[in-house]
């Protein structure tokens, strides 16, 4: 039982979404935001930065939506359905416009690899919640 677990099973508020799903993507979304943290660090520390200024810029744009994704879907007393579909569809976007900017890199970039997997793998719990 991870923390984001019992969190949510400790909150009193009725859960807008399955708890396994909101689980799931919250600690999908955590990952995915330390991932293109750590990413994009990387490739600030690569010898070809400047040619990977698109891939920084991605990394730390998805990261920004993955953190505020996983406030807001960890926030569940009044919460509003419209919000959380919006910002949903928002980090969907985001991973999968981050995942297909890491995939470039990705054979010769381990860091970018790594990253791309943890945006699929977050914009696809984005989308199950969605569904």
């Amino acid at each position: 039982m991870t923390v984001t677990d019992q969190m949510l099973a400790t909150n009193p508020s009725s859960l807008q979404f399955d708890a396994k799903a909101l689980t799931a993507c919250i600690d999908a979304c955590q990952d995915c935001a330390t991932a293109c943290t750590s990413c994009a660090d990387a490739c600030l520390g690569e010898d070809m930065a400047a040619e990977l200024r698109g891939c920084i810029t991605t990394d730390l744009g998805c990261a920004d939506v993955c953190a505020a994704t996983a406030s807001v879907l960890t926030r569940q007393a009044g919460a509003n359905p419209a919000l959380s579909a919006a910002i949903l569809k928002a980090c969907a976007d985001a991973c999968r416009l981050c995942a297909e900017e890491c995939e470039r890199h990705a054979e010769m970039h381990e860091h970018c690899r790594v990253c791309a997997e943890a945006c699929r793998r977050c914009e696809e719990a984005c989308l199950k919640l969605l569904a």
